[in-house]
């Protein structure tokens, strides 16, 4: 009789992976399916994201979100510091190609800042980087992933 076992772990360096084949060595061993563990919280300051339940808190309050909103923020957020164009921040939101001449990323852009920042005219979290797109600002904010 065959055994099947079934192993789910966190295994940010694959240690527990390796251990795991070297206790099996010399035995039938097979790998069917082996998926990226993502964090579940993105942290930017006071900002957090629990990405696998769509949810936004801003300094503990929950804010409501639309696909498109989240989708920007969540693209911007998942790399605090690097820019996005409108067209990349408009395909996260949409998939497909920005439409040249339509204002849909300033609009989104503005009623994100308007959920989230205090000053949504002095914008701390959103930053525009004229000429080039929007970015997280990450400066003087503590960032990371968490579980």
């Amino acid at each position: 009789m065959e055994k099947i076992i079934v192993i789910r772990a966190t295994d940010p360096d694959g240690s527990v992976f390796k251990a795991i084949m070297d206790a099996l060595n010399g035995k039938r061993a097979e790998v069917v399916d082996v998926t990226n563990m993502s964090t579940s919280v993105l942290r930017i300051g006071e900002l957090e994201i629990h990405h696998k339940h769509r949810r936004v808190l801003m300094a503990g309050r929950e804010v409501e979100l639309n696909h498109g909103e989240y989708a920007m923020l969540y693209c911007m957020a998942s790399s605090p510091g690097q820019v996005f164009s409108k067209a990349q921040l408009y395909e996260a939101a949409w998939g497909e190609a920005y439409l040249h001449g339509t204002n849909s990323v300033e609009n989104i852009i503005w009623r994100l800042r308007r959920k989230l920042e205090e000053d949504p005219k002095h914008p701390g979290y959103i930053k525009t980087v004229v000429g080039a797109g929007y970015k997280i600002d990450i400066h003087n904010r503590q960032s990371g992933m968490e579980d």
